[in-house]
């Protein structure tokens, strides 16, 4: 039993990857192939789905191929975990993509959202989610309007890229999904636990179109990798996964995941807890008993650095150096990707205010920006209990000076993971039964009194908002 293992399939934004890990969560083999993604001005973004599926076996192939014999007998489970807000449709029969793979990225679907904006009370109290174009809802709307397939709309299945996924990676070719990705679609009731035949109709979509819905840890069926027949026993979506990474997720805690984009969770057991101000409610796990979390999101994290390191042109990234030696930076209006909760401004106008003509002082007030959209999201849940510590990592989070600018603004201690791969560490763990995690946290940051920070927040927050006031109002 010890010695069980799974394979973890992960299709993301920019790679394919698989890995093998065992119940205390070491990772003993791994595979990582390339995907592209086209991106299209003003707001597409779409991907191949042959060429995904492709590079997803590809990399399963490659990680099994670096066990021993012996490991390779105790392979005993497969996950697989996907981007949740991509999407296609494709053809029920015999799952032939009848469109790209829609990027999350991808914007097309925004008409269709202005058009509901009157009911997002409505369609937040049934999902939980504020209406969003990133969502594929609004982009299965798009495809049904102006596919070109011909097939019968009884025959036409689509929904999240996981569900065309498990339909070409699996013997039986079952047309499923995951109740935790299903409910990121704008179209799942958090209530029923299912589709909602109000929201489908809503979005104009037929009803046979999305798949079956079933618990996150259930057998979907049997991989047909080549060499490998692996029962897939989990899947989920990436950001509910990496909660799970060091076990269950505890209601003490803020998760904060600072990628491309940033995500801030907080455990819940009940689906009655709303939070205040526009941050998300969503499912974590589709159980019998299932856990949710009060979600906000930060669009520009990891990817706002990388758009600033391109303007900027700075001769090197020690972000943590120059931030010791400029105090006071120009302040950043972070709308990279737009502007995620509690705004949901989906514009793009990122500038610097009282601009500096040095690259090193810009990137500062990038950094120092991310910080304040998360200190801004931690007062938008201020209805929640407040938590005792807070659990970081991503790409962003390895910038000293971020972190700690957290635990001050905070208050609270700062534990960071350096593991790269969090999310299928969440998925391993819900995978293997009886797994254990006893990893450590690899920096401590303890909060200090800081009231230049803090006045520095308050004159950047009074700035941000009227300047995204300054849109509403063009809008209008």
């Amino acid at each position: 039993m010890r010695a069980d293992l799974c394979l973890v399939i992960d299709q993301g934004s920019h790679y394919c990857r698989a890995m093998v890990y065992d119940r205390q969560g070491i990772r003993l083999s791994f595979g990582k192939v390339t995907v592209k993604t086209q991106l299209t001005p003003p707001n597409r973004a779409e991907q191949q789905p042959e060429a995904v599926l492709i590079s997803l076996k590809q990399a399963s192939l490659e990680a099994v191929s670096k066990l021993t014999r012996d490991q390779r007998r105790h392979l005993r489970s497969a996950a697989l975990i996907s981007q949740r807000a991509s999407m296609l449709c494709w053809d029920a029969d015999n799952g032939k993509p009848l469109t790209p793979i829609i990027s999350w990225q991808d914007q097309r679907g925004r008409p269709y959202i202005e058009a509901l904006m009157p009911l997002a009370s409505m369609i937040r109290q049934l999902t939980g989610l504020y209406p969003n174009a990133h969502l594929p809802a609004a982009k299965l709307r798009w495809c049904m309007e102006h596919m070109t397939a011909n097939n019968p709309k009884h025959r036409i299945r689509g929904g999240p890229l996981s569900g065309w996924l498990i339909k070409q990676l699996l013997h039986e070719q079952p047309d499923l999904i995951d109740g935790v990705t299903a409910a990121r679609t704008m179209l799942y009731s958090l209530k029923d636990r299912n589709w909602h035949p109000e929201l489908v109709e809503l979005f104009e979509l037929p009803s046979s179109l999305l798949p079956k819905v079933q618990y996150s840890q259930s057998h979907f069926g049997t991989l047909k990798i080549p060499g490998l027949n692996l029962p897939l026993d989990f899947v989920g979506s990436d950001q509910a996964a990496a909660l799970f990474a060091f076990g269950e997720p505890s209601q003490d805690n803020l998760y904060i995941h600072l990628g491309n984009g940033g995500f801030m969770n907080r455990a819940l057991t009940e689906r009655g807890l709303h939070p205040q101000e526009r941050v998300l409610h969503h499912l974590i796990l589709a159980a019998k008993q299932p856990l949710y979390s009060a979600e906000a999101t930060i669009n520009g994290a990891a990817n706002a650095l990388d758009w600033a390191f391109n303007h900027c042109r700075p001769e090197s990234q020690n972000i943590d150096e120059w931030a010791a030696d400029y105090t006071d930076p120009p302040l950043f209006m972070n709308m990279v990707g737009g502007v995620g909760s509690p705004y949901w401004q989906p514009l793009e106008r990122s500038c610097w205010i009282n601009e500096s003509d040095d690259p090193k002082a810009q990137m500062v007030a990038v950094m120092e920006s991310i910080a304040f959209l998360v200190y801004r999201n931690l007062k938008a849940m201020s209805a929640l209990p407040p938590a005792k510590q807070i659990i970081i990592d991503g790409q962003a989070s390895q910038f000293n000076s971020l972190c700690q600018r957290v635990a001050d603004l905070s208050g609270l201690t700062v534990l960071r993971y350096d593991q790269h791969d969090i999310t299928a560490l969440g998925a391993a763990w819900q995978t293997l039964p009886n797994s254990v995690r006893q990893i450590e946290a690899d920096s401590t940051f303890e909060p200090q009194e800081n009231p230049v920070l803090e006045q520095r927040y308050l004159v950047w927050l009074n700035t941000f908002n009227d300047y995204l006031k300054t849109f509403n109002e063009q809008e209008d």
